[in-house]
């Protein structure tokens, strides 16, 4: 819907969506005007919206939810990244995985090759996604560990994976289950 259209239209009446004073047709959505998207080469991007514009992943833009405008900026994928389109949307992949590794009483091994032991008894974060908009699936793996008889020494007792939504949690006294 045109906020500007004329408020008498000479053309014909046809069935539409109407949204009520104060709000604008917004993506097939009744939005308050403030926070409709805007138009770029006859493509709608909402409020806040962010994308590749090219096909090698050098400009990057948003729609400016103030301007109502599309602003972009040079930018590339990071060194260890590909552009490439995933699921219709051109975004910069890895080109390898991460692992880490916690065994034992407890020996972690983390994503950047560091090994380090840690005898900590409470509820750790062991991994998860930190950052908004990284374009990861958020989840979070912790781990409760507990003394193994004496204080210089711990295990751990239960891991949580949460993901989706869902709360997995893993111990030996409940193996496969």
């Amino acid at each position: 819907m045109n906020p500007s259209a004329p408020s008498k239209c000479q053309r014909p009446c046809v069935e539409s969506c109407l949204c009520n004073t104060g709000y604008l047709l917004s993506a097939g959505k009744c939005v308050l005007e403030g926070d409709c998207g805007c138009e770029r080469d006859g493509r709608y991007y909402k409020a806040g919206e962010s994308f590749w514009e090219d096909e090698g992943c050098q400009t990057w833009c948003e729609c400016d939810p103030q301007s109502k405008r599309v602003e972009c900026w040079s930018q590339t994928c990071g060194h260890q990244e590909r552009c490439e389109v995933v699921k219709g949307l051109r975004r910069c992949q890895p080109l390898t995985y991460g692992t880490c590794t916690a065994v034992g009483d407890p020996h972690y091994h983390t994503f950047d090759s560091l090994k380090f032991d840690f005898m900590g008894t409470c509820v750790y974060l062991l991994v998860g996604v930190c950052a908004n908009d990284t374009g990861l699936t958020p989840f979070e793996v912790q781990v409760q560990n507990e003394n193994r008889g004496n204080k210089a020494v711990s295990f751990t007792r239960l891991g949580w994976i949460i993901v989706y939504g869902q709360n997995i949690v893993l111990s030996r006294e409940h193996v496969g289950k």
